[in-house]
């Protein structure tokens, strides 16, 4: 084993192992002993062995980050099995950049996760790698309170939650796309000599935003959580987009927005809103645009100079059959029915 500043991941992006300064070696060594005693220590103590030719084996770890991130990079040169203990105070973000990992959970899941694509170790796993010979992969390392926090706030519950995931990747296309693009900048950062090294703000913003992005991105389990509706809603986030909805009902709000006023993702804010309200962002807002709309028809009653079109269109309600529907299923009766009162 040596340690060395060399030997690490491209600045360019997780798909190419290069030397890099930013970047520390630990393990670069053909003893199968020492390299378990070295990535034991680097990770959770686990059995290594080796499935081919011992002549052939050869392992290679890196790691660097700044305060709530580690980087790292792995590879093994023969067919081998990594047995670890349950990584316990943090979580794993794994993602292949060369070859392929048969990954397992004895008596519960199993995939082979190919070139390109992730999964998820989390702190409560017992798992098993099988490496094929010459794989690659990086991962990012996030503390367990950092995730259970992030999946909280994703829940709108009060405190940590214990957070699982499944090992079945990304939970669509696009939210692959998404969360490589967090994990290139989060790369750009460690390798490129970003300001987050320096910067607590910035790591602390970084780090949180990596969090909220795997919630919205892989298959978290949460072991039956039951967000129970009350009088006064107590979802944080839920409460933000209502204030905001207040505030702003005349502007063209999107959900993207909505969402980062709300300080998680789309699809967990319109899950809160089911939950707690049952309607989403985006029919909640009409709503109050909608009753902002009917005050001030009834406030309009008699001046000629007001239309109903004016008065939509001042709302956001840019198609006027559909605003007429919509205010004749909360009013009984059509706006212009309102104005001529």
């Amino acid at each position: 084993m040596s340690e060395s500043d060399t030997g690490s991941i491209s600045p360019d992006g997780p798909n190419d192992l290069i030397d890099n300064s930013n970047m520390r070696t630990l393990v670069l060594s053909n003893d199968l002993e020492e390299t378990q005693e070295a990535i034991s220590s680097a990770y959770s103590p686990y059995r290594l062995s080796c499935l081919g030719d011992p002549e052939d084996f050869s392992a290679w770890y890196a790691e660097g980050g700044f305060p709530g991130v580690t980087l790292s990079g792995l590879q093994y040169g023969a067919e081998t099995l990594v047995d670890p203990q349950p990584l316990g105070s943090y979580l794993l973000v794994c993602r292949l950049v060369n070859g392929g990992v048969r990954v397992s959970s004895p008596g519960r899941e199993e995939r082979f996760v190919e070139t390109g694509q992730t999964y998820v170790l989390d702190p409560y796993r017992k798992f098993q790698v099988h490496w094929t010979p010459g794989a690659r992969m990086t991962t990012v390392r996030l503390a367990r309170e950092t995730v259970e926090q992030a999946a909280a706030d994703a829940l709108g519950v009060e405190g940590p939650v214990r957070a699982r995931f499944t090992l079945e990747g990304t939970v669509s296309g696009k939210a692959a796309r998404s969360w490589e693009g967090i994990s290139e900048a989060v790369h750009r950062e460690v390798l490129g000599e970003g300001i987050a090294r320096n910067s607590p703000i910035l790591a602390s913003h970084l780090t949180q935003t990596t969090a909220a992005m795997l919630m919205a991105t892989h298959h978290l389990v949460t072991g039956g959580i039951d967000a129970r509706r009350t009088g006064v809603v107590a979802h944080p986030a839920v409460r933000r987009v209502m204030a905001m909805a207040e505030e702003r009902a005349d502007e063209p709000l999107t959900l993207t927005e909505l969402a980062a006023v709300a300080r998680c993702s789309p699809r967990a804010l319109q899950e809160a809103f089911r939950r707690y309200l049952d309607t989403t962002p985006l029919g909640y807002l009409r709503e109050v645009r909608l009753g902002r709309a009917h005050e001030e028809l009834v406030a309009a009653q008699g001046n000629g100079d007001v239309t109903v079109s004016d008065v939509a269109y001042r709302w956001g309600f840019s198609n006027l059959g559909r605003f007429a529907a919509y205010y004749q299923q909360r009013y009984g009766h059509a706006p212009s029915h309102t104005l001529r009162r």
